[in-house]
């Protein structure tokens, strides 16, 4: 027995009806076409000249012509798209027309239909894709397959609702009321950093929040520092970590709650400048493994595969959303190291690939409703003035990010940037034809300036959209590279 009998009956994907009586609908009062106009396009319909009319008529009312059958018949009748069915139908087309009520609903109906013949024609081509492959791995395939599928999702997202000011305010006011109940001055995710609190006021849902920093500043520290913190108040974080396996991230966590080196975390080792090595005593192991106990508890995800999308980060990332433990926040080291799609890549255009993914990741902090934290480099512009502090123009590749982020911050430490005017000999190096006292001067200042700095950073809020910018002290302890506000002692859990 054919096993087709058990199967539902052939769905049919032509709206050719529906089609008809749309552009009728449209001929016979333009004002109809704002019920449509944000759901078709002209490539939705199965017919061609059908579409095409609907586009003529289209562009006729958005640029406020009349436009009828009577109208349009000249550019119906030479147009070699719609000559022939205007020709036989065109005087006919208006009793296609079958009301304003299903208007709207006819334009769904056409839409849908055109979003399952792309799935259709995606599915034929995957087959043709595994069966020709060539030399595409299952991962290539499997990553241009989503690519696709996420443009179709954006093309058929025709219905999303939107929201009058009275929601709005309704929404907005139910949350500040919320907040002042519960004597909380926070609208988003506490960061668990005082400073940066009153500053933000929180990391709001939908926002990224840019950390920009030359190498070896601490911007992995300092985002560790964050999640670590946010995640014991608010909830599951996923973290993608490009640069560092989870090990040896989370060896940064551990570092930071023992006050020990990173390196002796690691290998459970001291290491001393004469290339002696000698085994962490039983006190500190039982430090570290109790660390590492507490760190067991706190509820994150890290994802260390090198050169992720954000397609593959947002797959995951809508899975975890969907699980009971759910997901407050995603934090990305670093932006530059992610991969954009493989159409921009063949371009060649580096600024074009960082431009996508700083708008990949933005879209996906609005559709997940979850603050990200975004990590992205800087160049070396900064440490070329004399001031280094740096600027939103020296965030690299792309400006882009800049642009999408709803906070800025650069992380800054003077006493790393004045040890770059320091010599292997421990002096301050000596500018071309430098006078003795004018060097003498200049080298107390730096030598001042490195003792006050020791130990100090400053994450500067250069940019922050519905709220005020600043500069907010730190302490950072070099061993463990980890990052305390001005407010904590010293000694005070690193998280």
């Amino acid at each position: 027995m054919s096993e087709s009998i058990f199967l539902p009956p052939v769905r049919s994907l032509d709206t050719f009806e529906a089609e008809c009586s749309v552009l009728a609908g449209v001929l016979l009062n333009s004002a109809m076409l704002e019920l449509v106009d944000d759901i078709l396009t002209p490539e939705a319909f199965t017919s061609e000249a059908v579409g095409e009319l609907y586009r003529i008529a289209r562009d006729r009312v958005r640029a406020g012509r009349p436009c009828d059958p009577i109208t349009i018949r000249s550019e119906a009748e030479t147009n070699p798209k719609t000559a022939e069915f205007w020709k036989a139908s065109g005087p006919k087309i208006l009793t296609a027309f079958v009301g304003k009520p299903v208007m709207r609903g006819y334009a769904h109906a056409i839409a849908d239909a055109a979003l399952l013949r792309s799935l259709k024609d995606e599915a034929e081509n995957l087959i043709l894709d595994v069966t020709h492959a060539g030399d595409k791995t299952g991962a290539v395939l499997v990553e241009e397959l989503q690519e696709r599928i996420e443009r179709l999702a954006l093309t058929g997202d025709t219905d999303r609702p939107m929201k009058t000011s009275a929601n709005a305010i309704d929404m907005l006011l139910e949350a500040t009321e919320a907040s002042w109940k519960a004597g909380n001055a926070l609208s988003g995710i506490d960061t668990g950093y005082e400073g940066l609190n009153g500053l933000l006021s929180g990391l709001k849902p939908g926002g990224v929040y840019v950390i920009a920093a030359r190498p070896g500043v601490g911007k992995s520290s300092l985002m560790l520092g964050l999640a670590m913190r946010a995640a014991q108040t608010s909830g599951r974080g996923l973290i993608w970590s490009g640069e560092m396996s989870a090990e040896e991230l989370m060896s940064k966590a551990i570092a930071g709650k023992t006050g020990l080196p990173v390196d002796v975390v690691m290998t459970g080792h001291w290491k001393f400048p004469n290339g002696e090595r000698r085994p962490v005593s039983r006190e500190e192991m039982d430090r570290i493994v109790a660390a590492g106990m507490a760190a067991r508890d706190i509820p994150m995800m890290v994802d260390d595969r090198e050169g992720a999308t954000v397609q593959q980060i947002l797959t995951r990332a809508r899975r975890m959303k969907r699980q009971k433990q759910g997901l407050a926040f995603i934090a990305l080291d670093y932006l530059q190291l992610m991969e954009a799609s493989a159409a921009v890549k063949r371009s060649g255009n580096r600024t074009a690939e960082v431009t996508e993914i700083s708008r990949d990741v933005a879209r996906m902090a609005r559709e997940l409703n979850v603050p990200v934290i975004a990590l992205s480099q800087l160049n070396r512009q900064s440490e070329n003035r004399e001031d280094r502090r740096p600027s939103l123009a020296d965030i690299r590749d792309s400006g882009a990010i800049e642009q999408d982020a709803r906070c800025v911050m650069a992380l800054y430490r003077e006493e790393m940037a004045l040890r770059l005017r320091v010599g292997a000999d421990g002096q301050v190096s000596r500018n071309s034809g430098e006078s003795d006292a004018a060097y003498e001067k200049r080298a107390a200042e730096v030598t001042e300036r490195l003792a006050k700095s020791a130990g100090t950073a400053e994450v500067i809020v250069l940019k922050n959209r519905g709220g005020r910018t600043g500069i907010v002290g730190m302490q950072f302890d070099g061993p463990s590279t980890w990052f305390r506000g001005d407010d904590e002692r010293r000694s005070s859990a690193a998280w």
